[in-house]
């Protein structure tokens, strides 16, 4: 897997911060440079090629827009800002999303899966057909998407699953794994009789918790 090559443009240091740590918590993304301001990015962006600018918008001298529009050919673009007002600027300029800060990590995360299918449509493809074969095996398996691919999940292994808006936290006795799915969703690949839905936003396992047996 080719991670993305991204930077971040921003002038205040504690949201380059908090981006750069989202950054390095996901696998398909690759920080290539952080800079404060568009004159010392463009510096930066003429020695290392990118695919992708988490940029801010309202920046002293040149703005993100007005960086933007500098560019023969600008990467991808992911906007971030303090003021709702400029979302709609954000979409006119093609911007792949456009995140309000303070950025929460959930909402980054969406914004990087738009990223990584207008980037890697043929990553995609690939990883939905491992999805689908497998689905059609019934094995004490399945993937899901995450961790920047594709991680195996034991049905055996899980002690639950806890919905987190848009996304499901898979909780193993030695890890836990967070991928972009519906609780509902999931909750179908899961074999009836092994696992209970205990509340709208948890499916427990019942090897885990024999007392729900006599409930399941």
């Amino acid at each position: 897997m080719k991670p993305i090559a991204c930077a971040i443009i921003d002038d205040e240091p504690i949201a380059r911060d908090i981006v750069a740590e989202f950054i390095s918590q996901d696998d398909r993304l690759q920080l290539a440079g952080s800079y404060k301001n568009a004159k010392e990015a463009i510096k930066g962006m003429n020695l290392t090629p990118l695919e992708l600018l988490f940029l801010h918008i309202n920046m002293p001298g040149l703005s993100g827009f007005q960086l933007l529009k500098a560019m023969p050919n600008p990467p991808a673009v992911i906007f971030t800002t303090a003021y709702r007002e400029h979302a709609l600027e954000g979409f006119d300029a093609h911007a792949i999303d456009y995140l309000l800060k303070p950025v929460a990590i959930e909402r980054f995360l969406l914004a990087v899966n738009k990223a990584w299918k207008f980037l890697r449509p043929a990553q995609i493809a690939s990883e939905n057909k491992i999805i689908a074969d497998q689905e059609e095996t019934g094995d004490d398996f399945f993937f899901v998407k995450a961790e920047g691919g594709l991680v195996k999940i034991f049905l055996n292994d899980i002690l639950f699953v806890e919905a987190l808006k848009e996304y499901v936290k898979i909780v193993m006795a030695d890890k836990a794994v967070i991928t972009y799915h519906t609780l509902s969703g999931l909750e179908q690949k899961l074999p009836k009789g092994k696992f209970y839905r205990i509340h709208r936003s948890y499916i427990v396992s019942i090897k885990r918790f024999p007392a729900l047996k006599d409930i399941a």
